[in-house]
């Protein structure tokens, strides 16, 4: 749905093979270009609305050692990122080691951040480390599916939370309101569909089935000389099918990373309001929901490299029309891009390189 892993992500069966999705002879896709340079025109624009001279005095005025309070929340959010992922791979029988689950969700997760592929590129990391681990494929792929799968619908509680509380407070009016009450009845409509595809095993193969076709189909309009087959698309739908039925059979097993997935969750939204906090601006926690799950949203759905230029352009706008000042909300979220997405990528880049020495040297002894 969402994240991807949100879901903070799935993907195909084989995206283990490094040149999946890769044009020919190694190229990145055509389109990944101009994606950029959308997110690039996209953020150029929101400054050309912006004052950047009172932007600048926003900036300026944030206090040093509220600063630290987004730090700490996106390191804590990776912490229980992994430990998700950690439950989930301990209840599938993966043996692997917090320490590696750690690195293998940052990486994954930058990468998502780099690439607009749906949560493709996260996916198809972790299943070359997971296998490189000696976990097998199957079992990584259900480890991904089901912490996307809980990463989602936990997203999904959390904006209809957040979009319930404001409706009934009424802070908003006019062409807020009537968004947001659409919205919300979106989300009640995509939550009782999850329900009924999670609990009804005949509509849910029945369902998938017919997703499996039509994304199938309009693959192969995109691009007609794709190699993703539908027989690749049902084995990857009955692996799904797999996960979900692996996610009903151990409910037990699974409050733990839950557990861990909303807290991730929370933790991430709270970058965001302790960003605001930091340009000593107070903002209610259920406006910073709605306008975190709107920025997300839309970063998710627009294929650009980590939503660069929608994500901020559509929170400031969802908090201009809840009575922020326009340049302390551009202010704030451009703090949440640096502390949760560029830091992170800054770090992880450290980590990638240690993981492929590591992976070269297991792939060169004797075996």
């Amino acid at each position: 749905m969402f994240r991807g892993p949100p879901l903070k992500q799935s993907g195909p069966v084989q995206a283990s093979s490094p040149k999946d999705g890769e044009a020919k002879g190694g190229r990145r896709p055509a389109w990944l270009g101009g994606a950029v340079l959308l997110g690039f025109g996209a953020l150029l624009i929101l400054f050309g609305f912006t004052d950047l001279g009172q932007l600048g005095r926003v900036l300026a005025g944030a206090s040093p050692i509220h600063l630290a309070l987004p730090l700490l929340c996106v390191a804590a959010s990776y912490i229980t990122m992994a430990l998700s992922y950690y439950g989930i791979a301990r209840a599938a029988g993966g043996a692997i080691s917090f320490a590696d689950m750690l690195r293998i969700t940052l990486v994954a997760n930058s990468l998502n951040y780099l690439l607009a592929t749906g949560g493709l590129s996260g996916f198809a990391a972790r299943m070359y480390y997971f296998t490189k681990r000696s976990i097998p494929p199957s079992t990584a792929v259900v480890i991904s599916l089901v912490q996307t799968f809980l990463t989602n619908m936990s997203l999904l509680a959390f904006i209809l939370l957040g979009f319930g509380y404001v409706l009934t407070k009424r802070d908003l009016s006019g062409v807020a309101l009537a968004s947001t009450a659409t919205m919300v009845g979106a989300f009640i409509v995509a939550a009782i569909l999850s329900t009924l595809l999670l609990f009804h095993q005949p509509l849910r193969r029945w369902v998938l089935s017919v997703i499996a076709r039509l994304a199938h189909t309009a693959l192969r309009k995109v691009r007609p000389k794709t190699h993703f087959t539908l027989v690749a698309m049902q084995r990857y739908i009955a692996t799904l099918e797999r996960g979900i039925q692996f996610l009903l059979s151990r409910k037990a097993k699974m409050a733990a990373p839950l557990f861990f997935i909303l807290l991730d969750w929370l933790l991430t939204i709270l970058i965001l309001q302790t960003s605001f906090a930091a340009l000593r601006y107070d903002i209610p926690f259920s406006q910073t929901v709605v306008g975190f799950s709107v920025g997300i949203i839309l970063s998710f759905v627009s294929l650009i490299p980590g939503g660069l230029g929608v994500m901020e352009g559509s929170m400031a706008a969802i908090f201009k029309g809840m009575g922020v000042p326009f340049e302390t909300a551009v202010a704030a979220v451009l703090l949440f891009r640096v502390i949760y997405y560029i830091l992170p990528l800054a770090v992880s880049i450290v980590f990638l390189r240690d993981m492929i020495d590591q992976v070269r040297s297991s792939d060169t002894k004797p075996r």
